[in-house]
């Protein structure tokens, strides 16, 4: 019995020792900061943000065909959506016979997750790849004629490159292409133009939160041969390879709701936040015939960054001072 009340009273010793859990401090929030990201009245540009450092890198959304995921894994191919493209599983592994008899066409959806994709899982299980020929629309709306089309094989990819062999769609022009890989960046960037070439397009990959630019979003209520299942908009998509997340804060959808003047860092520990593209999107305005694009005051969005800090985000209009729409004018806090 001794030993054992001497028992307890050690453990009561140890644990009055213990050190308590040091509170989580979060550094003071930054001043709120307003920034127009502005793709041109015909946006023709796209623009990568990066809200820590409020910088901006503008670009030609027409300067590439092809994504490619950076990362030593990566394996995933995108479509530059902007310029409405798809592409075509012709199922063949001949690039010289391969046609789009019985295929289907598809493009990415703008949320962008893996398992979603136009191109999909093109090699097998072990990593090899299934050598199956790809159609590939470059967008009605920018190629024309024999330039619009290409077919397409990816070879391999490993840790450092893709190989890629490509076509016209009459069998000239058979080429074969590295895409090297760079982990400092989240995608790298192709174009068909020139018989193959790698394009700079984004910053390094911790460098940049989201791009403003054109991409083509699904309506999928809509029948598979209307013209409006598949439409251009305008917005904002986020950089999900290199690990941001978002939400959206929606006054009577959302249920975790708070208001934007109140919110706080300390309210982002419980809330859902994922990696979707799209999440901000488009849908933060409206188009009214009368009035042109209308902003909605119900909804704002928080963002968590390639930094480890949270951001709080509100537009406020689509046209610049003069009336020129493309201005995507925001406002934003470091929480």
């Amino acid at each position: 019995m001794r030993n054992l009340l001497c028992y307890f009273a050690l453990l009561l010793l140890f644990a009055s020792c213990e050190k308590e859990d040091d509170p989580v401090t979060l550094p003071p929030p930054g001043e709120l900061q307003t920034m127009t990201a502005a793709m041109g009245n015909s946006y023709d540009n796209q623009v990568y943000v990066d809200l820590e450092t409020g910088t901006q890198t503008v670009v030609p959304y027409r300067s590439y065909d092809l994504a490619f995921e950076a990362s030593a894994n990566g394996f995933r191919i995108y479509l530059n959506t902007g310029k409405l493209m798809f592409v075509l599983n012709t199922g063949s592994t001949d690039i010289t016979t391969a046609d789009t008899t019985g295929g289907t066409w598809k493009t990415d959806p703008d949320h962008l997750y893996d398992d979603s994709t136009a191109f999909g899982d093109w090699k097998d299980v072990t990593g090899n790849s299934l050598n199956k020929v790809y159609v590939i629309d470059r967008g009605r709306t920018e190629h024309f004629g024999a330039a619009r089309w290409r077919k397409m094989q990816v070879l391999s990819v490993n840790a450092t490159e893709y190989k890629i062999k490509f076509s016209a769609m009459n069998n000239t022009g058979v080429t074969e292409f590295t895409i090297p890989k760079d982990n400092n960046y989240s995608l790298m960037y192709f174009s068909f133009e020139n018989n193959g070439k790698m394009v700079t397009v984004a910053p390094q990959k911790n460098l940049w939160d989201l791009v403003f630019t054109k991409f083509t979003h699904t309506y999928y209520t809509e029948p598979v041969n209307s013209p409006y299942r598949y439409y251009i908009v305008t917005g904002a998509l986020l950089n999900r390879w290199a690990g941001c997340t978002n939400l959206i804060m929606q006054q009577d959808s959302t249920p975790y709701f708070m208001p934007f003047e109140s919110v706080s860092g300390q309210d982002m520990i419980n809330l859902p936040f994922d990696n979707r593209a799209a999440v901000i999107g488009f849908d933060w305005k409206l188009y009214d015939f009368n009035l042109g694009y209308i902003i909605y005051n119900d909804r704002y969005y928080l963002l968590y960054d390639t930094s480890g800090f949270y951001y709080k985000i509100r537009f406020l209009d689509f046209y610049d001072s003069i009336g020129n729409k493309g201005a995507c004018s925001f406002e934003y806090q470091r929480l």
